[in-house]
């Protein structure tokens, strides 16, 4: 059986592929600031979106995207706005992503993505 982390990794890889397969360009993977990570940063068209990876074995407990709770939104939009001071990216809009990955026995088995998942208006 695979590890928490192995999953993980094998999400995040699963996720990108995804992503990238179907027209956004990653600009930044794993980015870090003193309030949290956001997976992926990328583009889809103009539109700049900060998107967390979420992998599961099952969805015995709830799809993987239902872990993105109130508390993971507000670290994901503070660090997005972390991002954004430190680096000079042209967008139009910014969104905020869920990519859901089913894996089974190391095997991906469902890759989801849910679009501006939750808005970051009125968060703060």
């Amino acid at each position: 059986m695979a590890s928490k982390k192995e999953i993980g990794d094998i999400g995040e890889r699963a996720a990108r592929s995804y992503i990238e397969g179907i027209g956004y360009n990653i600009l930044d993977v794993n980015y870090r600031s003193k309030y949290g990570e956001i997976d992926i940063v990328a583009y889809d068209g103009t539109t700049l979106a900060f998107i967390e990876v979420k992998s599961r074995r099952s969805t015995r407990y709830g799809t993987p995207g239902e872990a993105v709770d109130w508390n993971k939104q507000k670290r994901m939009i503070k660090t997005a706005m972390a991002y954004l001071s430190q680096n000079r990216t042209f967008y139009s809009q910014l969104r905020f992503d869920v990519v859901e990955v089913i894996i089974k026995e190391k095997e991906i088995k469902q890759v989801r993505l849910i679009k501006d998942a939750f808005q970051s208006v009125g968060r703060f």
